[in-house]
């Protein structure tokens, strides 16, 4: 088998700028926000799934993210008839999901919808650039430091964004803020190397603590802590991590455990652990301890012949886990999370568990998008990659014909190109919000973009005057989706029709047949993702009884979708991991699939059969036929993670997607960031402890019948499918390609060096 190894792809992550676990009262999801303006939302369970991605635009750069969970009631007690009301009303409050805002450099605080992924609604901040954000313990104020040296109060309280009032103001800019447990006090440090110790309801400053001062210059204090007993922490542009007295607001101790500016800390809800990182890569660990007391005359202190101790905040470890400045850490160590999550410039979140470090095993997450944002054209041998603000579209290459057999081959072989791949096209849009979906017609003439406004529609011909050269015109008459943008966009097979899983979650079918008479007809609307009941179907799910999909009013994102090589079939998914299935024909609703213990991480039909390939974030796999509405044979035999090889059950990478080789129709190729693996579909699962790495077994062995043949030859992959019979397009971003578009990391010369 021939492979394109494809690393010319032109795709940059963006820097990690802020990092925050949701309130312990909801469920466990983190926000990562990154300085292209994009803010993921991370799922710990099944080995940190990514769950959505809210797009940024131009100038949106992420800088302070706030999850808000309301938990109690702002009514008076005279409001409720009974107190059997008042519970049901906390029940309902507490059943509410998290509201997520951010705020960064373009002075607007935005709350948004986690559905749509659309601002939910925005407010100026009325004090410039905001630099931090935090929310009060109970969840009802939003505090916000601004450029202008204000902290300005804002009521999210019932659903609410609405500025309150600002407190005195200052002569520099508020870097940083926390409140105290009780949320009568707060903190905020400043660039002019001062912490201010603030009333909340006065709004004036009660105490002011200072750090040190190098040749004159003010040091900026990066971040700042409220501890669980009211003590204060904060790291400083000098390297310092400094210990404060909450009442007192007096240094109790100092760490000169940084080189360079400590840019983020994270304390644990015990207030005995804080972790702090910043500029020289560094993440350190702080433990109060008991502690024998300072020696007096000479002798250790005691009374009646018993050491006195002293309980005090010691470095306990160190490690080194980025190749860049860390600017964010996040601390979980509540339910079953126990997670310190870091990141920072080199655009890589790394985890790992909080109770034991440092003597622990970090994971670096994957930096790819872990949605493709490759699609391709088989036919004509084209490849689409999606950027922030445009596309670009290449002719990939061909290879000369091996003298001997693929078989005879030694893996990863080297193959001379009889001509070389080619950049044919490269469309880059002037609207400031960030692309969301895209996608390449089979036919290579038509290229579809979407952001979370609107959906746009390209024709691309040869200039029958100039050969080779293309043509691009916009479809000006192209409608759109009823003005809403889009999460996912994909063409039938025939290029005929145009497939759109809008923000507002519906599926939208769409005939572009017609383009010539600028005319393009919405053939039907699909709203079971929006829990809308379809009347006029007869649909049966799996279990052959009436389907009630529309039936729960529960709207969600639209994940994934796929359409049979056939054009019949259409199936599409949602972070509720409901899959339904659409006969395009018809256009009716089909099918409605059982729920899976797993999110779903992709959707695939078999090009040969009506078989649907649903992978899972348990590295499971499922496959359905969607003719017969059930599970196929091998799949209830084997699909199971009591069934699945062990070795491919603790894959770390999730399944990403499924690649199908027209040479050998009944394997399946699936892949993740790290790997490739051969499963084939006549055969059993075999030995759960086989070892499945090529590389590791001796050719001899390879003659075995061992089913879930692994590979490990590839570095970072963004996309795997094949064009023709043992033809694979392998997309590639090493990450050694992304530290070389960053800049220079922090270093100090050190003696003997």
């Amino acid at each position: 088998m021939e492979v394109h190894r494809c690393r010319f792809v032109d795709y940059t992550p963006s820097a990690i700028n802020a990092l925050t676990f949701a309130p312990n009262t909801t469920k466990p999801v983190m926000a990562c926000g990154r300085a292209n303006g994009d803010i993921e939302v991370w799922n710990p369970k099944n080995e940190w799934t990514l769950e959505k991605t809210i797009p940024g635009g131009k100038n949106t750069s992420v800088e302070a993210l706030a999850w808000a969970h309301q938990t109690v009631l702002t009514e008076d007690e005279d409001f409720w008839d009974s107190e059997r009301e008042k519970q049901l009303a906390i029940k309902k409050l507490i059943k509410t999901p998290p509201r997520l805002f951010s705020a960064g450099l373009n002075a607007v605080v935005t709350e948004w919808d986690l559905t749509t992924l659309k601002p939910k609604r925005s407010v100026d901040s009325h004090g410039g650039a905001v630099w931090c954000m935090a929310t009060n313990h109970a969840n009802t104020i939003l505090a916000v430091g601004c450029e202008d040296g204000c902290v300005r109060l804002f009521d999210i309280a019932d659903g609410e964004l609405a500025f309150i009032r600002s407190f005195d103001k200052q002569k520099t800019r508020i870097l940083s803020l926390a409140w105290s447990q009780d949320d009568t006090i707060m903190i905020t440090g400043s660039a002019n190397s001062s912490i201010y110790k603030w009333n909340v309801e006065l709004g004036r400053v009660q105490s002011r603590m200072t750090v040190d001062r190098v040749s004159g210059e003010d040091t900026l204090v990066w971040a700042v802590k409220f501890l669980s007993n009211g003590n204060i922490v904060s790291g400083d542009s000098l390297g310092h991590v400094k210990f404060w007295d909450g009442e007192t607001t007096t240094m109790i101790q100092s760490f000169n455990s940084h080189g360079a500016d400590v840019l983020c800390l994270a304390a644990a809800r015990d207030g005995n652990t804080v972790f702090s990182s910043g500029v020289d890569r560094k993440c350190n660990q702080y433990k109060f301890v008991d502690q024998p007391a300072p020696r007096k005359n000479g002798k250790n202190g005691s009374i009646n012949g018993k050491t006195e101790m002293v309980t005090k905040w010691v470095l306990a470890g160190s490690r080194r886990f980025h190749s860049h400045d860390v600017r964010a850490l996040a601390l979980d160590d509540t339910r079953n999370v126990n997670t310190l999550v870091s990141g920072g410039v080199d655009v890589s979140m790394v985890v790992c568990p909080a109770a034991d470090f440092p003597d622990t095993n970090q994971r670096r997450l994957p930096h790819v998008p872990q949605r493709p944002i490759v699609s391709i054209s088989k036919s004509k041998r084209l490849m689409l990659c999606r950027q922030e603000h445009g596309v670009k579209v290449w002719r990939l290459g061909k290879s000369a014909s091996p003298v001997q057999p693929y078989s005879e081959l030694e893996i990863g072989a080297h193959m001379d190109l009889i001509e070389p791949q080619q950049a044919i096209l490269e469309m880059n849009f002037k609207d400031d919000r960030n692309l969301t979906a895209s996608a390449l017609s089979e036919d290579g003439h038509w290229i579809a973009v979407a952001d979370i406004e609107e959906v746009k529609l390209f024709r691309i011909d040869e200039n029958p005057t100039q050969p080779g050269q293309l043509v691009v015109k916009k479809q000006k008459s192209f409608p759109g989706v009823r003005g809403t943008g889009a999460h996912y966009l994909t063409f039938t097979p025939d290029s005929a029709r145009l497939i759109v899983a809008s923000t507002d979650s519906q599926v939208v079918v769409m005939d572009i047949s017609q383009w010539e008479a600028g005319q393009f007809d919405v053939l039907r609307r699909f709203g079971q993702h929006r829990g809308t009941s379809v009347k006029d179907t007869d649909s049966m799910d799996v279990d052959g009884e009436q389907d009630n999909s529309g039936a729960a009013g529960q709207v969600e994102t639209i994940v994934s979708m796929a359409v049979s090589a056939d054009g019949l079939w259409l199936a599409t998914g949602d972070l509720l991991n409901r899959i339904f299935i659409f006969n395009l024909d018809t256009l009716q609703h089909h099918a409605t699939l059982p729920k899976f213990d797993a999110p779903l991480t992709a959707l695939h039909f078999h090009p040969y059969s009506p078989t649907l390939v649903i992978p899972t974030a348990s590295n499971v796999f499922y496959l359905f036929n969607v003719e017969t509405r059930r599970l196929t044979d091998w799949s209830r035999e084997y699909s199971s993670d009591k069934t699945f090889p062990t070795k491919f059950l603790g894959l770390k990478d999730k399944i990403l997607g499924i690649a199908f080789n027209p040479a050998r129709k009944n394997t399946v190729l699936v892949w993740g960031v790290s790997y490739i693996c051969h499963v084939d579909l006549e055969l059993g699962v075999g030995d759960r402890n086989a070892i499945l790495n090529v590389g590791k077994r001796k050719r001899e062995e390879q003659a075995e019948e061992v089913n879930f043949q692994l590979l490990h030859k590839f570095q970072n992959l963004m996309y795997v499918d094949f064009v023709g019979d043992n033809s694979l397009v392998a997309v590639e971003l090493p990450f050694i390609k992304v530290l070389s578009s960053l800049p220079p990391s922090y270093y100090r010369a050190s003696y003997g060096t």
